[in-house]
C-alpha cells in the first residue's frame, strides 16, 4: 500500500457530509441574505419549480434518496430547458444532495459543478457548495482539485473555519505526498478543535516523521501520551524517537514508564527494556525483570532469553546464579559458543572437571569460529591441567594434547607453545628428581649393606655367635 492510499476513514470518519446545508427550503421561496449586495440574492423560485423541490426534499428528510432522486430527474426532464439559471441550479444542488446519500459522488459532482458554472445561486450558498465539492472530490481521492477547492473556500468564506476543514486540507495534502504543505494546516486544525482529536494529532505525527523533524516530533508525542496514556504505541513511537536522536536515557525512561503503567506486554519490549537496564549500570534489575517474566509465562524459556539473563547476572556479578541458567541455555542450544561460554564460567569459577566438559561439548557441538575453537583448545589445557597433582603425568599429558591442538591456530600458538614448554619442563624436573632419589637411594642401601658386613666381621674375630643373616653375608663376601 502506498504512503498515499492509507485507509481513507483515517481522516474523513466523523464527517458530515450530508452535503448540502443550503437553507434549502427558504430559498425556495426567497433569498436569505437581505445585506447581500449581489442582486442574485433577490431572486425567487418559480412557483411550479418550488413544489417540485419541496415534494423531493420532503423525501429527502425521510431518507427516501431514491425517491427523491426520482422526482427530481423527473422534474428536469419536464422542465430542465425551460428553467431560469437560479432555478435549475437550485434543483441541480438538491438533485447533487440526493445523489451524495445514495454514494454516487461523481454524479453529486456533475450536479454541484453545473449549479456552480450557472453562476446563478446567491453569493453564500455558492461558496458552501463549493466547500461541498471540495468534500467529494477529496472523498473520490482527486486531492488536487480537492485542495484548490478547500483553499478557495477558506479565502472566500465568511463564516469560520472549522477545525475539520483544515484537516481534510491537510490530509489531502499528505495523500498527494505534499507533507511541508500539510503542516500548517494540522496544527491549526489541532488548534481549533474544542476537544484533541486524535487523527489530528495522528496525521500531525506522520507528517513530521516523513519531513524528519524529530525533536517537534518528539515533543507532539509526549502531548500524545499525556492525552491518551493508554495508547503503547505513542510510547513505542516516542521511545524510538529519542534513540534516533541519541538519547537513550530519554527511551529507557519512556519504556519504563509504559512498563510501569501496566502497557508493555509484548516480549520484545520486555527484553528491550531488560537490555536497557544494562546499559544504564543496573544489570540486577533486568536479570529480575527477565527472571520474573520468564516465570509469568510473558518471556519465552528459550536460549536466546537465558543467554541475555545469565549475561545480566553475570555483570551484576551473581555468577553463581548465573551459571545454571548458562547451562540450561547451552543444552537447548544446537551450536557450541553457549557450551564454550559456560567453560570459561565454570573455569572463572574454579570448577576445573565441569569446565572441561563444557569445552569438549563445545568442540563437539561445532559451529565455532576460528578464533573460538583456538580458544576453546586453550582453556580445554588449562582446565585440564589444573585438575594435575604432583606427578600426574598422565593429567599433563591429556592437558598437553588440547594445547597441541590449540597450537595450530595463530591466534594461540604462542601461549600453547609456551604451555608446552612448561609441562615439558616439569616432567624433566621431575624425571630428574626420580633419578636422583634412586641414586641417593641406592647409595644409602650399599653404605647400610657396608655397615651390616662389617658389624658381622667384628663379631667373628671377636668369636661370637653369629646371626644366621651374618653368616649369609660373610659367606657371600668372602666366597
Amino acid at each position: 500500500m502506498k504512503l498515499n492510499h492509507f485507509p481513507f476513514n483515517l481522516f474523513v470518519s466523523g464527517l458530515t457530509l450530508l452535503f448540502v446545508g443550503l437553507l434549502l427550503a427558504s430559498s425556495m421561496v426567497l433569498a436569505q441574505d437581505d445585506d447581500d449586495e449581489d442582486d442574485r440574492s433577490q431572486q425567487t423560485l418559480d412557483t411550479r419549480v418550488a413544489q417540485d423541490l419541496l415534494n423531493a426534499y420532503e423525501s429527502i428528510e425521510e431518507e427516501d434518496f431514491a425517491d427523491a432522486l426520482n422526482k427530481l430527474n423527473q422534474l428536469m426532464n419536464r422542465r430542465g430547458d425551460s428553467m431560469k439559471p437560479f432555478d435549475r441550479a437550485s434543483v441541480l444542488q438538491v438533485r447533487g444532495q440526493a445523489h451524495s446519500n445514495l454514494e454516487d459522488y461523481d454524479s453529486a459532482l456533475r450536479d454541484f459543478d453545473e449549479a456552480l458554472r450557472l453562476d446563478a445561486l446567491p453569493q453564500n450558498q455558492e461558496t458552501q457548495l463549493r466547500f461541498v465539492t471540495a468534500q467529494l472530490n477529496f472523498v473520490l481521492e482527486r486531492y488536487d482539485v480537492a485542495i484548490q477547492l478547500f483553499e478557495e473556500w477558506i479565502s472566500e468564506s465568511d463564516a469560520d473555519i472549522t477545525h475539520t476543514t483544515y484537516f481534510m486540507l491537510s490530509a489531502a495534502h499528505y495523500n498527494l505526498e505534499q507533507y511541508r504543505e500539510a503542516l500548517d494546516p494540522i496544527t491549526t486544525a489541532i488548534r481549533l478543535a474544542d476537544e484533541p482529536e486524535k487523527r489530528y494529532y495522528d496525521l500531525n505525527n506522520i507528517l513530521l516523521s516523513q519531513l524528519g523533524m524529530r525533536p517537534e516530533q518528539a515533543e507532539l508525542l509526549e502531548q500524545m501520551v499525556a492525552l491518551w496514556p493508554g495508547e503503547l504505541t505513542y510510547w513505542r513511537q516516542l521511545a524510538a524517537n529519542y534513540l534516533e536522536q541519541g538519547d537513550s536515557m530519554k527511551s529507557f525512561g519512556v519504556l519504563e514508564s509504559a512498563y510501569v503503567g501496566g502497557l508493555i506486554e509484548a516480549e520484545s519490549d520486555i527484553i528491550l527494556l531488560a537490555q536497557y537496564y544494562s546499559q544504564f549500570v543496573n544489570p540486577h534489575r533486568g536479570a529480575e525483570l527477565i527472571a520474573s517474566e520468564m516465570e509469568s509465562g510473558r518471556i519465552e524459556r528459550n536460549v536466546e532469553n537465558l543467554e541475555l539473563l545469565s549475561q545480566l547476572l553475570s555483570q551484576a556479578r551473581e555468577h553463581s546464579m548465573a551459571i545454571p541458567v548458562l547451562q540450561e541455555a547451552a543444552s537447548l542450544s544446537d551450536t557450541g559458543m553457549l557450551s564454550f561460554r559456560l567453560g570459561q564460567a565454570f573455569l572463572a569459577d574454579e570448577q576445573n572437571e565441569q569446565a572441561e566438559a563444557a569445552f569438549v561439548e563445545a568442540l563437539n557441538k561445532g559451529s565455532l569460529n576460528d578464533q573460538t575453537r583456538a580458544d576453546a583448545w586453550l582453556l580445554l589445557g588449562n582446565a585440564r591441567f589444573n585438575q594435575a597433582g604432583p606427578g600426574d603425568r598422565a593429567q599433563r599429558m591429556s592437558a598437553d594434547e588440547a594445547y597441541a591442538r590449540a597450537q595450530e591456530f595463530r591466534a594461540t600458538r604462542g601461549q600453547a607453545s609456551s604451555w608446552r614448554e612448561y609441562i615439558a619442563a616439569i616432567n624433566n624436573t621431575e624425571t630428574r628428581q626420580a633419578i636422583l632419589e634412586q641414586e641417593q637411594a641406592e647409595r644409602l642401601e650399599s653404605a647400610a649393606e657396608e655397615r651390616l658386613l662389617t658389624s658381622c666381621r667384628a663379631q667373628q674375630l671377636a668369636g661370637q655367635d653369629l646371626s644366621e643373616e651374618c653368616e649369609q653375608i660373610l659367606s657371600t663376601n668372602d666366597g
